[in-house]
């Protein structure tokens, strides 16, 4: 924020004939016409300006057409159909550079036209454009300050925050209005205009305008709010980081993160030269393994081979390893591939439950061990948490889903659980606490017409509603029980079921 940012108002740069040109293309365009006899049509042209007359056919209402003049696509309404029903609004962001800084008035643009349904003069039959103030951005090399408009005394107030536009996360596109034929765009859809003249500010080397392109405008906004703050962060789209921009973009990687002090782009990503070039493509949990990797073996060469071999065992789980005092080495080596890991880990998490704790770290039999704690596990389940288990049973419901041929089951106890990895001789039996904290969510996967059948058992996390893990008799370990295509397409579609949830979530947050 800046302070005492009144002194920004005294000069708000003005909207223009030209800015006036610009948003015509955003909205609906129509043919305003009258069928006459024989054939023949008049009409007048929004997208033109003018009149046609005893054109050779006849028009329909509510028709696209593209006009013969001006070769532009319009939407066919009957004159007297009553124009003061067509009203539309867009909202956008209009730039402008003014004494080095960046302004950007957010505006919604009202389209509407004349009330007199019968008047048939040019100038009436034209769509009026009214620009309504809403926000005002305004951006220094170093700060930024957002505005509010207030219609109580038609001026701007500064606002506390220095995020995005209020509400722009949510998505909306269009919404109606109070007449069934009145449309209205949401902050979602907005259209920033004249980004280009940020090259006449003291913003200029921000890559903001080359980011236009591929960013929404609350991404260019969230851009614009990081580089204020660190002016360094042009380092990242010139130096071809641009992924790792992305991730800061999307607030999935954090801005404490970057080591922003540092003037060397390498040191500022805590990333060595020769692994730079695999670097530049890392998600943020890659980043944070790498940065621990080098960290714990300094005189590693080439890290990057490294990281890539322990990502294919899930970072997830090489992390969580890692804090039982193991060495990455020792990870790679005892691991070996994605399944035994998943294993190795739920054995030593299985153990942390015990109060004999850890029997052996790194066990010569690791599925003997596993199976060994995970009956202890289910020996030491208590009342309690079954009690807890058969309350979170009726709060799981808007997690299940069903198909045709497979519905899903909220257990309602641990035994339940401790029986389902019985049956199946998996070791989900391990996972009871763990469920009954909240601390993961398991679910049944059954056949519709066998539903007391154990079939697949699902594990989701409470966070992110992602599957962690989806398995059915022994892990598919045996050659003869592979996954089934049935559970391969139930998992996809369960992705995109708990996708949609999470979505609803994260809106329901940013309106609360």
């Amino acid at each position: 924020m800046i302070k005492n940012p009144e002194y920004l108002l005294e000069n708000i740069p003005d909207i223009t004939s030209e800015n006036e040109e610009q948003i015509v293309p955003y909205f609906p365009q129509y043919a305003f016409y009258e069928n006459k006899g024989k054939g023949m049509c008049d009409y007048f042209c929004t997208s033109c300006r003018c009149w046609h007359l005893n054109e050779p056919f006849r028009l329909a209402h509510d028709q696209i057409y593209i006009c013969s003049h001006c070769g532009e696509t319009v939407k066919a309404k009957a004159l007297h159909y009553g124009r003061k029903k067509l009203e539309r609004s867009h909202k956008f962001g209009l730039c402008f550079a003014q004494n080095g800084r960046l302004y950007i008035r957010f505006v919604t643009v009202y389209q509407g036209f004349s009330e007199d349904i019968y008047n048939e003069n040019p100038v009436e039959m034209m769509p009026r454009y009214t620009f309504s103030d809403e926000y005002l951005y305004v951006y220094e090399q170093h700060a930024m300050q957002r505005f509010a408009y207030g219609w109580y005394d038609k001026s701007f107030h500064p606002m506390k925050t220095d995020g995005i536009i209020p509400s722009a996360s949510q998505g909306l596109a269009w919404y109606w209005g109070p007449s069934e034929k009145t449309l209205y765009s949401g902050w979602g859809s907005t259209v920033l205009l004249n980004l280009d003249v940020i090259t006449d500010t003291d913003l200029r080397y921000s890559c903001a305008d080359e980011l236009s392109n591929r960013y929404t405008v609350q991404g260019i906004l969230k851009w614009l709010n990081i580089y204020v703050r660190h002016n360094n962060a042009e380092y990242l789209i010139k130096g071809g980081f641009e992924h790792i921009a992305e991730l800061l973009i999307d607030s999935k990687l954090s801005l404490n993160k970057i080591h922003w002090k540092e003037t060397n782009l390498l040191k500022m990503l805590g990333c060595r030269k020769e692994d730079m070039h695999f670097f530049a493509d890392y998600d943020s949990s890659a980043i944070e393994l790498y940065r621990s990797v080098i960290k714990e073996e300094p005189t590693i060469h080439m890290a990057s081979e490294f990281i890539s071999k322990l990502s294919k065992l899930g970072t997830y789980a090489v992390d969580e390893l890692h804090k039982n005092n193991l060495t990455y080495r020792q990870i790679l080596k005892y691991g070996k591939n994605n399944r035994r890991v998943m294993l190795w880990k739920d054995y030593l998490d299985n153990c942390q439950k015990l109060p004999e704790g850890i029997e052996e770290i790194m066990p010569a039999h690791l599925e003997e061990a596993h199976d060994r704690t995970l009956e202890k596990v289910a020996f030491y389940a208590n009342k309690e948490e079954t009690e807890q288990i058969a309350k979170m049973a009726k709060t799981l419901s808007p997690l299940l889903m069903s198909t045709d041929s497979l519905i899903m089951l909220a257990p309602k106890s641990g035994e339940e659980i401790i029986a389902e990895g019985r049956i199946l001789q998996h070791c989900v039996g391990g996972y009871v606490r763990r469920h009954a904290r909240g601390d993961t969510i398991i679910l049944f996967i059954r056949h519709k017409d066998k539903p007391k059948i154990p079939f697949f058992t699902i594990e989701v996390n409470p966070e992110t509603l992602e599957i962690m893990q989806c398995h059915g008799y022994k892990n598919e370990r045996d050659s003869g029980f592979k996954k089934p295509n049935e559970i391969k397409k139930f998992e996809k579609q369960y992705a995109e079921f708990l996708e949609d949830i999470k979505n609803v979530r994260n809106n329901s947050k940013r309106t609360a």
